[in-house]
């Protein structure tokens, strides 16, 4: 079998590739091995054009392809922040392309780099024994991936008094929703013109972006899911509680709801992962089904 590569050439078939690629191999492996589609989403369309404008070919050097005969993609890297951190996305069926996925990744993204770090769960233990033969470090446990069975929520939750929860599409109030998230996490970056690009990722709904709001009409904290209808798995991120609001159960009352409306439309699970202790508290207080630990790797290459 032929196997050749190229980097992402920015064109909808190899997005779209890459998509599907994560789609179908989600039910190949009994434990979480690949992102879901909402985390390429994101990549792909939050901030495209105010990336695009500072670095026009951020795409094509921050993602590479790997194709089979006829082809058929069978794995790639991609780089959400074109820096030090990367991670490589491989159809289960074809694992044994990873070694030269992670050779590629030295001797050629990485040039000018210090140093260069990935996850990875620390359940795959193929790719923990890859990592270590060319000389990444463990850097413990960093994360912690979450899985609900929605079935297990059938009821929306109440809030306080005079607070509701909503769908985006039923305020559309883009300031407060935008304001809401740009304080929760403290980066200016994150504008109208930010929102407007994620929103056309072909996984985003404002029908599944869920806030909620206060009896001023502000909105005080968010979730989105991006649902895999294929798979019947939604993928829950960001999440998010204006810093006024917080230690009130908003967040958890509105994670509830939406695994229960997510029920109701017939998806079976959802996802989140958590890395940082209040996050991971929360996603913890939720009851998940199952839990899977993501360890951190690093590479000093100077």
């Amino acid at each position: 079998m032929e196997v050749t590569h190229r980097n992402y050439n920015g064109y909808e078939k190899d997005f779209f590739d890459m998509r599907y690629l994560l789609i179908e191999s989600y039910g190949k492996y009994v434990k979480p091995l690949n992102w879901l589609i909402g985390r390429l989403d994101n990549w792909r369309y939050a901030a495209l054009t105010a990336r695009i404008r500072t670095e026009p070919y951020f795409y094509q050097r921050n993602a590479h392809l790997w194709r089979k005969d006829h082809g058929q993609l069978i794995g790639f890297f991609v780089s959400e922040n074109g820096k030090e951190y990367f991670e490589l996305q491989v159809h289960p069926d074809y694992r044994f392309i990873e070694e030269e996925m992670l050779k590629w990744v030295i001797d050629n993204w990485s040039t000018g780099k210090n140093e260069i770090v990935t996850n990875i769960y620390v359940h795959d233990t193929a790719r923990i024994r890859l990592l270590e033969k060319f000389s990444f470090v463990c850097q413990g446990v960093v994360g912690v991936d979450y899985r609900y069975h929605t079935k297990d929520y059938v009821d929306d939750v109440a809030t306080e008094d005079d607070f509701r929860i909503e769908s985006f599409s039923e305020s559309y109030d883009f300031e407060s929703r935008i304001e809401s998230e740009r304080l929760t996490f403290g980066r200016d970056s994150l504008d109208r013109e930010w929102f407007e690009t994620k929103a056309i990722a072909p996984g985003y709904s404002s029908d599944w972006d869920l806030v909620v709001i206060e009896p001023n009409g502000q909105v005080v904290a968010f979730c989105v899911a991006w649902l895999d209808e294929e798979n019947s798995v939604a993928e829950i991120d960001p999440v998010g509680t204006h810093p006024d609001y917080r230690k009130r159960g908003l967040a958890k009352a509105l994670l509830t709801t939406c695994f229960a409306r997510l029920n109701r439309h017939g998806i079976a699970k959802a996802q989140i992962q958590g890395f940082s202790e209040p996050g991971k508290n929360l996603y913890r207080s939720l009851m998940p089904a199952e839990d899977y630990e993501i360890l951190g790797y690093r590479l000093k290459l100077r």
